[in-house]
């Protein structure tokens, strides 16, 4: 019961938004009510004589409406709202439904809780020309009234003239608190039970509501079927044996979970499932989805520079939040595997402390160099779909049904302190040595991913962590190799390079060289690839390139070459680690650096 726990806390604690609209926010909504899509707003006089209607932009249609345990979870069976529903319910034409929707009304109109809006509403209601009035202002069409599309249209009131009130019924907190003392006394007879959530003998919820996550509205976080289904059958005799919980426990649990899934829910890509990260006392906190330094922050292109910043920015978070160590972080994952069930899939409670601490190590370890962008930290959703994803518009894209999981356990490592999935790794670095299987700036993302993905393993592992500041003399045959290929592949780029400054070639933008064609039979056997590789440099290239970019791949190769011939001989050929896209990177990376001193004097 933890989620709901905090659920409540985070309600009570942000009691002043309650029934308050701010731009760019959701509001949230008081108890008995919930927040719906109003598609038509109709406007009255105090007399209930139709002023006018409009269509409603989707921006403009989120609306609080009040409700009852029936109608805040329907489905397929009918149920109506007490004062706002859809046209099915508020026209005479379904003569079921829309019997539903007078009693409703009219129960609270008669009752001690009424309200100048209600009388208006019931008497216009009750005159049964609402379809030809929203036929004479072009709402709606003659032709379609009938059609399902139309009869699910929400309707909203507006009441004039009600003197100091508020005419919107949308916002008017006075008519949200006489419906919560309205429907008080309608559920105030049945007999009380403990609150599994507060611990304390309240009135039970009944029912609950749906709707948690606008996606997945259908499906319900707490439900409870009748005898024939297997819900609690086998375990309890009813349902109440399984799991009480007090109505306005589950009131405020259910709207502040919507709340928080409305204005901060994380849902990545394709994937169904929704990710939570939030305070209870209301602070904000990093959303651990997205790194922490954002794509806009100066590029940083040393390593030590990188961690400053990283650690300047999140001491400026919790300074400007005003976050102490103690403070807690919620994190939550939900999904639906069927229209009926909200699953949580994840739940984590940590204190701030240790969730900043966790987002430092995260990115400040699984990083590496992204072209001009300098040092970042890879989403989550980029790992994901640079690990599974398939090349769709020129971009990677991972199916939905897997995405979920993946981000699940990335986001378990990252806020637990785990270590990298290996087999997350693996996929990375596969797809780093296959680069004819992708066009080239998707394959520079896998490039770059896998090797911030492999960092971040090798730091978990205590097998290093720091490989951005290695030097390139670094006593390592898979790192040496990686450098070779980066010194193979640079001397052909040069030779392209040259042709179009000629005028030659228009643009070399997705060719690969032989070498990174070569690639995966690198990994596999690098000195036997190396040799076929250097010859052709030899035969075609070496001698149409500038002299000093000859100069400087011979100066390369021979001093590669002479730190891998401190190696056995019999490991020259061996399959290479996958640190070797670390050494390609790196020295890739130095050819685009501003201080190549030993070049520039060649080329002068």
């Amino acid at each position: 019961m933890g989620l709901l726990q905090r659920a409540i806390e985070t309600y009570d604690s942000s009691a002043a938004l309650v029934g308050v609209y701010r731009e760019g926010h959701e509001p949230l909504a008081p108890i008995s009510h919930i927040i719906a899509n109003a598609h038509i707003e109709i406007t009255l006089s105090k007399q209930g004589e139709f002023r006018g209607a409009k269509l409603l932009d989707k921006k403009d249609g989120r609306t609080i409406i009040p409700v009852t345990e029936d109608s805040g979870g329907r489905a397929n069976k009918l149920a109506a709202h007490p004062l706002c529903d859809q046209i099915k319910y508020v026209a005479p034409d379904d003569e079921e439904a829309h019997g539903l929707y007078l009693r409703e009304l009219c129960a609270w109109e008669e009752s001690a809780y009424s309200h100048p809006i209600l009388s208006a509403v019931r008497a216009y209601v009750e005159g049964e020309t609402i379809i030809a009035d929203l036929l004479n202002c072009g709402i709606i069409k003659a032709n379609t009234v009938q059609k399902d599309k139309t009869i699910k249209q929400m309707i909203r009131w507006r009441v004039d003239g009600c003197e100091t009130e508020e005419p919107a019924c949308w916002k008017n907190k006075k008519l949200f608190s006489l419906f919560q003392g309205y429907y008080d006394s309608v559920i105030c007879d049945r007999d009380r039970a403990l609150c599994m959530v507060n611990g304390k003998i309240d009135l039970p919820a009944e029912k609950h509501p749906c709707g948690v996550v606008s996606n997945l509205y259908r499906a319900k976080l707490i439900s409870t079927n009748d005898g024939s289904g297997f819900t609690y059958r086998g375990r309890f005799l009813d349902e109440k044996q399984a799991a009480t919980v007090g109505y306005i426990a589950s009131q405020k649990a259910h709207n502040a979970l919507r709340w928080l899934a409305a204005d901060q829910g994380v849902r990545e890509g394709a994937s169904t499932r929704t990710f939570l990260c939030w305070n209870p006392e209301g602070k904000t906190v990093l959303r651990p989805m997205r790194k922490v330094r954002s794509a806009e922050a100066e590029p940083v292109r040393e390593p030590s520079e990188y961690k400053e910043k990283l650690q300047s920015t999140l001491l400026s978070f919790r300074k400007d939040h005003q976050l102490k160590d103690e403070d807690r972080a919620v994190l939550v994952s939900l999904d639906a595997a069927t229209t009926g069930r909200l699953a949580v899939t994840y739940y984590n409670e940590i204190d701030l402390g240790t969730f900043l601490q966790r987002m430092e190590d995260w990115d400040g370890h699984c990083c590496w160099y992204a072209g001009k962008s300098g040092i970042q930290a890879p989403n989550l959703l980029d790992i994901v779909d640079c690990a599974f994803g398939t090349e769709q518009k020129k971009k990677l894209v991972t199916d939905g049904n897997i995405l979920g999981q993946h981000l699940q356990r990335l986001l378990q490592c990252k806020v637990d302190g785990g270590i990298f999935p290996l087999d997350i790794l693996r996929a990375l670095t596969h797809r780093a040595s296959s680069p004819l299987g992708y066009k080239k700036a998707n394959w520079r993302k896998i490039l770059q991913t896998a090797c911030a993905a492999l960092q971040k393993y090798r730091y978990d592992t205590n097998q290093g962590g720091n490989e951005m500041a290695w030097t390139l003399d670094k006593r390592d045959r898979s790192f040496q190799y990686g450098r070779l290929l980066a010194a193979m592949e640079r001397v052909e780029e040069d030779y392209y390079y040259k042709k179009k400054e000629n005028g030659k070639e228009d643009s070399q933008e997705n060719r690969q060289t032989n070498a990174i064609k070569y690639m995966s039979e690198f990994k596999r056997r690098p000195f036997s690839v190396y040799e076929r590789v250097n010859r052709h440099l030899q035969l075609a290239y070496l001698n149409r390139v500038k002299g000093w970019q000859a100069a400087r791949y011979k100066r390369l190769v021979g001093e590669i070459i002479g730190i891998l011939s401190e190696f056995p001989e019999e490991e020259l050929n061996r399959p290479l680690e996958d640190i070797y896209l670390m050494g390609y990177e790196l020295q890739r990376n130095a050819f685009f650096t501003k201080n190549q001193t030993d070049d520039n004097m060649e080329e002068e």
